[in-house]
């Protein structure tokens, strides 16, 4: 067997050990932790044993009893924001993003319109919250952060009414953490999307304590935005990062003993059927999201295997992001960028 296969056989390994724990820690199913992976990231169902079923591609079902999302408002003027409010305008949804400098407000929103054309719908942007006060539901896509989305979610809480839904797409953070900052906590609901959120079809909901209500209007955007969503504990990294993080953290571990990481993607491609390598997965999530999420991993599950690698840390610490930096991986690591 070749380097290449042995490293990859290890990294399959470390995915699989991560399912293996989150099923056992939380009771989800199997088949719903290969369902979210492989809508998530595109990692086959046969990695986790399970059969594809015929439903895996289909968007959540509209609730007919639901009255539909006309206008949804995002705080934040990020990437996440920008490919929410694409998929939004395509459904024909109404869009207010509210960023606090209101030039980034504005460039995201004109982003937006100049990727979607022919779009009916509209996209506003303004500075000010209170703009986000006829929003059927709000979703906080700010950087990941406590205690600035604690803080901006109450001041949210406090400029708009009771009725308007509550959301935020943490990928690493504890919606309870979050929720505790608002007076009435059951309020927000976490959306977690993907990157890129115009394109990728999942969406995890961490419901928790939010009423059948709230919880309905959430499903009903994913419904909208064509998504398929899957409810998910509110477990460290929920289903998709607690799982796949570690198998890319574990790819920079082999950074230090020189592997040779262009044959270990194309090896895992080739006999795993993975539409992407791991190497090249991380730098395409960015390897200071990558180290975000795992350092969170870490410190909320409190277990020394989980450390991030020093590797990355030194790569993030060099601004060696990945493809947002303009270091392709896996070309970059192997090169000692």
């Amino acid at each position: 067997m070749s380097n290449a296969n042995t490293y990859g056989d290890q990294l399959i390994e470390t995915l699989l050990n991560a399912a293996n724990e989150l099923h056992d820690e939380t009771g989800v199913p199997m088949p719903v932790i290969a369902d979210a992976m492989y809508l998530g990231c595109g990692i086959p169902y046969s990695i986790f044993g399970a059969a594809e079923p015929e439903t895996a591609s289909r968007p959540e079902q509209h609730e007919t009893d639901v009255p539909p999302i006309r206008t949804l408002g995002l705080i934040g003027a990020g990437t996440m924001s920008q490919g929410i409010a694409r998929a939004a305008l395509r459904a024909g949804i109404d869009v207010a993003i509210v960023a606090r400098d209101p030039e980034r407000a504005t460039a995201a929103s004109n982003a937006v319109l100049r990727d979607v054309s022919g779009a009916t719908a509209h996209v506003a942007s303004s500075p000010h919250l209170e703009t986000l006060a006829g929003a059927d539901i709000i979703v906080e896509a700010i950087s990941e952060d406590l205690a600035g989305k604690q803080r901006v979610l109450s001041e949210v809480e406090r400029a708009v009414p009771e009725a308007i839904v509550l959301a935020t797409t943490t990928s690493s953070l504890a919606v309870d953490d979050i929720a505790s900052a608002l007076a009435d906590p059951r309020r927000l609901v976490g959306l977690h999307f993907f990157n890129p959120a115009d394109r990728n079809r999942l969406v995890e909901l961490v419901a928790g304590p939010a009423p059948q209500s709230h919880q309905r209007r959430a499903r009903q955007l994913a419904a909208q935005l064509n998504k398929h969503l899957v409810e998910v504990p509110g477990t460290p990294g929920f289903i998709v990062n607690r799982v796949l993080i570690p198998y890319l953290n574990a790819v920079f571990d082999f950074v230090d003993r020189g592997a040779p990481l262009r044959e270990i993607d194309l090896d895992i491609r080739r006999r795993y059927r993975l539409p992407v390598g791991p190497a090249r997965l991380a730098g395409i999530i960015g390897s200071d999201v990558v180290l975000a999420i795992q350092t969170s991993l870490h410190q909320r599950l409190e277990r020394p295997d989980l450390r991030p690698a020093c590797a990355l840390q030194a790569l993030v610490d060099r601004g060696v992001l990945g493809n947002k930096s303009g270091h392709m991986f896996p070309a970059a690591l192997n090169d000692g960028v």
